[in-house]
């Protein structure tokens, strides 16, 4: 697209004719859990274009933002006005980090879908009328768009629980249960 990315990407816009993928804004905690679960590559399959801001970079340890890259995650800068409005925002909200803020700077400033672990990023991205979504919404998507199997799915969910998601447990055993049939 030869027009500002700023302009044009969001939930399905259009962007001089063609139709852009919908855009996810990530946290870091997001790709931990998915390489917890073995399925980075698999996620990738989505129909979605996976964004992280560019504060996040350094927090991209394990999994390594360099394999993330290569596989499709893109980083976005904030603009400076953004950079102020994440500094005001860190006076209010003192129990996120900058790098979940920033997130949710970015989410919001390209209108697109939020996807977090962190329930009190979670909180804020609601409560401000963000769309907002966590690994669970993500595995089931990967089932409907046949990225990954029932079977696949659930041993993923398994691994990453034995890794040390937080996640909540009844969901997960209903979904562990529906897919190992």
């Amino acid at each position: 697209c030869s027009a500002n990315l700023y302009n044009c990407i969001g939930r399905g816009r259009r962007c001089n004719g063609m139709a852009l993928r919908s855009v996810l804004v990530t946290d870091t905690n997001i790709w931990i859990d998915l390489e917890n679960g073995g399925i980075l590559v698999e996620v990738f399959q989505l129909p979605y274009q996976f964004l992280i801001p560019d504060f996040a970079i350094p927090e991209l340890v394990r999994p390594r933002w360099e394999s993330l890259k290569v596989l499709g995650l893109r980083a976005y800068e904030l603009p400076a006005e953004q950079v102020v409005e994440l500094l005001r925002l860190r006076q209010v909200h003192k129990n996120l980090s900058i790098i979940d803020l920033a997130a949710f700077l970015l989410a919001k400033m390209l209108d697109a879908t939020l996807l977090t672990g962190d329930w009190r990023l979670n909180e804020l991205a609601s409560a401000s009328g963000l769309s907002v979504h966590g690994v669970l919404w993500l595995l089931d998507g990967m089932l409907h768009f046949k990225a990954l199997t029932s079977k696949q799915a659930a041993t993923a969910l398994r691994q990453m629980l034995e890794s040390g998601a937080r996640l909540p447990a009844d969901e997960c055993n209903n979904r562990i249960t529906r897919w190992s049939k």
